[in-house]
């Protein structure tokens, strides 16, 4: 079923491109109701309910367990991960977005405050950046699975409407059969009180 509608998404032009729309970027963005930090951010063209699927997905499949921090921040304490950080460290991922655009933000932190930034350490900076841009795939699939799953919402209440169009169908053709049944009942009826009534004038 998957296959077909998939199929036809591609057919009608409808397959999704979630690719980042330009690289990671370094910007002090909100972390928390009083705070900025230094993170490395980049937009997807999907929802942001898609990109935190997406990111909950990956990093759950790392071994990674995260838990809320602060509004669309999720903390990853003591991230032991060489392609994001040359030392054990804290990764805060913040997903915020409207629509079908939304921006991973990732925050890097030592310890104690001591967030990353290309000033402080270049070489960590560039594997943030590196880092949320690899989740291109991720949002990739699953914003593809999602439209998949409203195309089958659509195509089940279209098998649904074509049932109710086939059994209305029999339903008028059932009625249709026992109206036309009657009219040649009453056709019947009516030839044989017509032959009674000539056969009555022929014996006056």
């Amino acid at each position: 079923m998957k296959k077909i509608i998939l199929s036809l998404i591609c057919s009608l032009g409808l397959s999704v491109l979630v690719s980042a729309q330009n690289t990671a970027v370094e910007k002090v963005v909100p972390f928390d109701k009083a705070n900025t930090r230094p993170g490395y951010s980049v937009t997807y063209k999907a929802s942001a309910k898609d990109v935190n699927t997406a990111v909950k997905n990956r990093m759950t499949k790392e071994g990674l367990k995260g838990k809320g921090f602060a509004k669309n921040v999720t903390k990853y304490e003591q991230v032991n991960k060489p392609y994001i950080c040359a030392q054990t460290c804290d990764l805060y991922l913040k997903v915020e977005g409207s629509g079908s655009s939304a921006n991973l933000t990732c925050f890097v932190s030592k310890g104690y405050d001591n967030f990353v930034s290309s000033a402080n350490d270049p070489e960590t900076a560039n594997l943030a950046k590196l880092f949320v841009e690899s989740f291109s795939k991720d949002v990739e699939a699953v914003a593809l699975l999602a439209q998949i799953a409203a195309q089958e919402k659509v195509l089940k209440k279209a098998e649904g409407d074509y049932k109710k169009g086939v059994k209305e169908k029999e339903k008028v053709q059932k009625q249709l059969d026992e109206a036309d049944k009657k009219v040649k009942s009453l056709d019947s009826e009516r030839e044989k009180q017509k032959k009674l009534l000539e056969e009555l004038k022929a014996k006056q």
